[in-house]
């Protein structure tokens, strides 16, 4: 009893310390707001932000490489929260300034910058002005899973409230291409411009960037001459995800033996499930089994992987687009389905698709490539689903054009 009163206190006292850092970081902003309306909008400025603040990837880092590739005197600035300053800091290239997240000089970058660009929506924010431009790039490829308006039953009202007002102010919103959403305005609370020419994370997949493959081979010491599994489950709200390290290398040796090749099982839990990584993953010994969860770049393994194996994760969307092979294991597929909802029934995806371990390894030993080519290919091209390979460069151009006026 006396334990849940502390952890109970212990919330509040965090959500009020929480409150009035944040009102007092406004205020401070607010009361030099006068002069702040003096300072001129800086047309080379960039300020980015990823997953509110969690580092250097996704959509918003494939664009900043293309225009720094472009440009020398960009100023380029990233939000970062305070432990990704202290232990990313060597990740981003030298010529992006990081800044901490949610304090007043992040409010000073975003309100003194010609372009904004983010893929989550914005929590704390100056107010936008006339010749601002903000890009909004989402976070997610091709998916199964409702979200947004279409999940609007299933968030939370502040939530709804924030992302209506970052769409608000949204003036240009990258989505995936598939007819499978029918009115994307609708389910984002947006009625401006949408981009459906690729998604730029997705663009070194589609190209198979050989310096990426290598990239990851050389981080892992891996032998060239070895093939990687990539096991990535979504993430399941009030729930641990379940890893059997023991059906995990019998899929591996499945694998080696249906294919004739050598196999390592990459492990890449969602971020949300990463602080509880311990008591998901246990204390993995087989040194072919790795856990990868880490590693900065999901798109960066996804690129290097032969195989992916998942459930309800947009990772689907990069094994459409490139062609891999994929497989889906949906060990809790009815009750994943009536608690967060789906738009599409998992059978009906072009993949192998198994409720329980001996299904999946059954699907492994039966599995023919040509017949899942055909059923990839006919699945795309009914939904529409196509990548460009240069969707950073087109959305680079685009804002090199705003900051251009």
């Amino acid at each position: 009893m006396i334990n849940q009163v502390e952890s109970k206190l212990s919330r509040l006292l965090f959500v009020f310390k929480s409150l009035f850092l944040r009102v007092g970081r406004y205020a401070v902003f607010y009361c030099c707001y006068p002069f702040l309306l003096m300072r001129p909008i800086n047309k080379n400025k960039i300020v980015v932000s990823s997953y509110f603040g969690k580092g250097y990837g996704d959509n918003p880092k494939y664009i900043c490489e293309y225009l720094l590739s472009k440009r020398s005197d960009l100023e380029i600035v990233w939000l970062c929260k305070p432990e990704v300053l202290k232990t990313q800091a060597n990740l981003f290239p030298k010529e992006i300034r990081l800044v901490k997240n949610k304090s007043v000089k992040a409010l000073i970058e975003l309100f003194t910058a010609k372009i904004w660009i983010d893929n989550s929506r914005k929590s704390f924010y100056p107010p936008k002005r006339k010749n601002q431009f903000y890009l909004q790039t989402w976070h997610a490829g091709f998916g199964l899973k409702r979200i947004e308006n279409n999940a609007a039953e299933k968030l939370k009202p502040r939530y709804v409230k924030l992302a209506k007002k970052d769409s608000k102010m949204c003036d240009l919103l990258v989505f995936e291409s598939s007819s499978l959403f029918k009115d994307i305005g609708k389910m984002f609370w947006y009625d401006g411009e949408i981009f459906r020419e690729g998604v730029p994370r997705n663009d070194i997949i589609v190209n198979n960037d050989p310096a990426i493959i290598k990239k990851v081979y050389n981080y892992y010491d891996l032998s060239m001459k070895k093939r990687i599994i990539l096991y990535a489950p979504t993430f399941r709200a009030g729930q641990l995800v379940e890893v059997n390290a023991l059906f995990l290398e019998e899929i591996r040796k499945t694998f080696s033996e249906k294919f004739k090749e050598e196999y390592v099982l990459f492990v890449r839990l969602h971020p949300n499930d990463t602080e509880n990584k311990e008591l998901i993953l246990g204390n993995l010994k087989n040194p072919n089994i790795i856990d990868a969860s880490s590693y900065n770049d999901m798109q960066e393994l996804l690129c290097a992987t032969d195989t992916l194996v998942t459930d309800y994760s947009s990772t689907i969307g990069e094994a459409l687009v490139s062609n891999k092979k994929c497989f889906i294991y949906a060990y809790d597929y009815e009750k994943y389905k009536k608690n967060r909802g789906l738009v599409m029934d998992l059978i009906d995806l072009p993949f192998p698709v198994t409720f329980n371990q001996g299904g999946f390894i059954e699907s492994v030993k039966t599995f023919n490539m040509d017949d899942y080519l055909t059923k990839v290919t006919a699945f795309k091209d009914r939904l529409g689903i196509s990548e460009s390979g240069h969707a950073s460069q087109s959305l680079g151009d685009r804002l090199l054009e705003e900051m251009s006026k």
